[in-house]
């Protein structure tokens, strides 16, 4: 009846039909040759009953790994290349192309997707797909709940940190004038497909950065992953297949577990943002890449932890050391004034108050509501 955005919309008529749809396009394309590596269920935390959506692992067993061993330098660059390598897996349907970088996620990208929308007669029958990383997902997400009021939409998550981070939990949004994410909303896509092969062919700095997200998982919930990282820093580096399975599973269960008691960040959802006050001041100032920021900004953390006696000296120093040793850990060059415009724009501030995340030893985080000022203090005081 509708345009076909990705997923063919004529037969999606509510939630249990997306779901039945998308069970026999796995179906199909299984017998493709791609292999189920798990599937997890998300129910969405609401009071009524809400919908489910799906989070599902894959691996391309068959062409694509022939394409990798007789290209071992290729990397998956755009959504064109993705679409025309594995066509076979796509219908046909109508592509939006945007750029990359944060500079691309801003107001007027959703303008020009939203008036492409419109040209090719998109209707509320439609389904937005995205593929790509964080920025895509973001964007998507963020289009397809406002286009007609909301279409229905999923993911093709392709980069380590749309996997564990940006395409599970149902955060959608834009920056404006360096303010991460301050227009957005919260609608949960359909479905999510996280191909693990992608992974392989990102390139070292976006690959790092997604490290970034599994570690700060493992500090505010998982002890025992955080151990199973800093045993295993080098075969993680070299993308070792099982290990990056264990870590993007155990990141998406603990996200999702948090997620499912707080969709809309009242409560225990704000531990997901350990690191990310800072971390998000210092991204939006210098550019550098997201892992690398939050990196820095959950050591000021763990420092500030240490401080206020949460934390322990061996456990701080623990965190050092994985984060230096994973390439997170990296030269900020930016003034103070610049990271305190960001901070005071911060979504989590509240009045004249900010939720802040410390640890109290890893693998157990803890929010505190400061004075904006004294927070802003320690963090001058750590920054120079």
């Amino acid at each position: 009846k509708g345009k076909r955005i990705g997923i063919a919309s004529d037969i999606i008529t509510s939630n249990k039909k997306v779901k039945n749809l998308f069970i026999n396009a796995v179906q199909t394309m299984q017998k493709n040759g791609i292999e189920l590596i798990e599937d997890l269920e998300f129910k969405h935390p609401r009071k009524w009953s809400g919908p489910s959506y799906q989070v599902l692992l894959y691996e391309f067993k068959a062409d694509l790994n022939k394409y990798l061993q007789e290209h071992p330098n290729a990397a998956v660059k755009s959504l064109e290349e993705i679409i025309e390598f594995n066509n076979q897996y796509f219908p046909d349907f109508p592509v939006i192309t945007i750029g990359t970088g944060e500079a691309v996620k801003e107001p007027d990208t959703v303008e020009t997707i939203i008036k492409h929308l419109l040209a090719i007669g998109t209707d509320r029958s439609s389904f937005l797909l995205g593929i790509g990383g964080g920025i895509v997902c973001d964007i998507t997400g963020f289009v397809a709940s406002i286009f007609m009021r909301g279409i229905e939409f999923g993911f093709v998550s392709t980069t380590l940190l749309s996997q564990v981070d940006a395409s599970i939990g149902g955060k959608n949004g834009v920056n404006v004038n360096g303010i991460k994410n301050i227009i957005g909303c919260f609608n949960q896509p359909s479905f999510v497909i996280c191909d693990t092969v992608l992974l392989k062919t990102l390139p070292d700095e976006e690959f790092i950065s997604g490290l970034g997200e599994v570690v700060k998982h493992a500090l505010i919930k998982d002890s025992e992953l955080f151990e199973l990282i800093e045993k295993n820093i080098q075969p993680i580096l070299e993308r070792n297949e099982d290990l990056l399975k264990e870590l993007i599973l155990r990141s998406i269960r603990i996200k999702a577990s948090i997620v499912e008691k707080d969709e809309k960040e009242s409560g225990e959802r704000r531990l997901l943002n350990f690191g990310h006050t800072l971390g998000h001041a210092i991204e939006s100032s210098t550019g550098l890449s997201h892992g690398v920021s939050i990196a820095a900004g959950m050591m000021v953390a763990a420092e500030i932890s240490f401080d206020e006696q949460l934390l322990d000296k061996d456990e701080s120093d623990r965190i050092r050391h994985t984060l230096g040793r994973l390439g997170l850990l990296q030269e900020v060059k930016t003034s103070w004034q610049e990271i305190s415009d960001r901070i005071q724009a911060d979504k989590k501030r509240k009045g004249n108050d900010i939720y802040f995340i410390l640890l109290k030893g890893i693998g157990n985080a803890v929010q505190i509501e400061y004075p904006l000022d004294k927070i802003m203090n320690k963090l001058q005081v750590k920054t120079g």
